[in-house]
């Protein structure tokens, strides 16, 4: 294998693979690392893929790839110790094509849409955990691996929320992930007929359902939103975690997630399924986990690495900004092989691609929504309180409905909530939704 090349690709997931397949469209020799033995065996964030991003590259992709079921309907909600309130959103078009959503088990994507890239001409090496980054002063010459240096003008890092090679570097000057910046994504599946899945969830063939929790039922202190979508024979359920939440807490990850299957919304859909597969990874918790700068001397940065998930607790998106970033990094570094120049100015086209395409727009709409996302009563006080008021009204007793607003007053005051706290809380939501 030769040891220079147009471009070097870090990761070969949905940002990476992207990348490396326009790349070598354009003509490149495009080099293409993924330190897993295939595409997709270590990726266990399979979940749902929200738009036609691909499309700009692969016009039918949804006929190609290997999709589980395309969305028709969202739920989304709260859930405390033992109840749920919750919302669904159902429209027709969603179940038309090209589709608007689809579920996705990332194994088989990711190892799809690598193939796509080694088709076009990229050549796709498996195993290789990168060391380091090829450092020439502030300029980025390629990577290091078991000592060997592999050159390319221009690098694009799309190695995930826990990407080592960009610590302690110009890219992200700390030396470690914050906590505080960091999401633990924890994830079972669960095999189950086709034909259960469906009469469970009351779908018709190809049709998939997909849900998502603000999970009030942990340990106190500790913040996580669940989520459960069908695939085509198995279900895909697991938790989002705050890491820094558990300090301190005594909690483990897996208790809550035990906790959360238990739980009465979500116990009856498992009945039946058989475990087929867990796992864990880190998860970039958006905006506030972004590195000092999308692009420098020599290289750019993609997907996950960017910081380009949006999750608020009900809505989680990440895949769509991945192929999306991945693909406008191509194109620059494209541009910048026509031009013969890869500095830092001539990179900044990139962010003026990320800024024309929305991607900047969307997460700087959504900047402080963490103040919102993480806020501890949302996933303790409220949760209870809004079930426990739908509770008091709904039950019949025998006696006189309460009136609301006293009953409002009286869960309030059990609950030890100032209004000052309901009413800072229901500004900073009403500003950042």
């Amino acid at each position: 294998m030769a040891d220079e090349f147009d471009a070097i690709v870090v990761g070969a997931g949905l940002a990476g693979s992207t990348a490396a397949l326009r790349l070598a469209r354009g003509g490149a020799n495009v080099l293409l690392l993924e330190r897993g033995p295939e595409p997709g065996v270590k990726n266990l964030s399979g979940g749902v893929l929200w738009g036609q991003d691909l499309a700009a590259l692969l016009p039918e992709w949804w006929k190609e790839m290997p999709l589980e079921r395309h969305i028709v309907r969202k739920r989304f909600g709260f859930l405390s110790a033992d109840r749920a309130l919750s919302t669904v959103f159902e429209e027709p078009a969603w179940d038309r094509p090209p589709y608007v959503a689809h579920s996705v088990l990332r194994a088989r994507t990711d190892a799809w849409l690598a193939r796509k890239a080694e088709e076009a001409g990229a050549t796709l090496v498996t195993g290789v955990p990168v060391e380091r980054l090829a450092w020439e002063d502030a300029r980025v010459r390629g990577v290091v691996q078991s000592g060997e240096t592999m050159s390319a003008p221009v690098t694009l890092l799309c190695d995930g929320a826990n990407s080592r090679v960009s610590l302690a570097t110009p890219i992200r000057p700390e030396a470690r992930l914050s906590a505080d910046a960091t999401e633990l994504g924890i994830k079972e599946v669960y095999s189950l007929p086709a034909a259960e899945i469906e009469e469970r969830f009351q779908l018709a063939p190809g049709q998939g359902h997909a849900e998502e929790w603000v999970y009030g039922g942990g340990p106190p202190g500790v913040m996580a939103g669940g989520f459960l979508y069908t695939n085509q024979d198995t279900l895909s359920l697991g938790l989002i975690v705050q890491i820094g939440s558990l300090f301190g807490t005594g909690a483990h990850s897996h208790d809550l997630l035990e906790r959360f299957k238990l739980h009465p919304a979500i116990a009856p859909r498992l009945e039946g399924a058989t475990l087929v597969e867990y796992g864990a990874k880190l998860i970039s918790s958006g905006w506030a986990s972004r590195p000092a700068t999308f692009h420098g001397p020599g290289w750019m940065v993609c997907g996950d690495a960017a910081g380009f998930v949006f999750s608020n607790g009900l809505v989680i998106q990440g895949m769509n900004y991945a192929i999306r970033s991945g693909l406008l990094a191509a194109e620059t570094a494209l541009e910048c092989r026509t031009g013969g120049r890869y500095d830092a100015r001539a990179l900044s086209a990139y962010d003026r691609r990320l800024e024309s395409m929305g991607v900047l727009a969307d997460f700087r709409e959504f900047e402080g929504l963490d103040r919102v996302k993480w806020n501890p009563r949302f996933y303790s006080v409220y949760p209870r309180l809004a079930t426990q008021l739908f509770h008091q009204r709904l039950v019949a007793d025998g006696g006189p409905k309460p009136n609301l607003l006293a009953l409002l007053a009286r869960l309030r005051r059990s609950e030890g909530l100032p209004i000052r706290a309901i009413l800072s809380d229901g500004l900073d939501a009403a500003q950042e939704l």
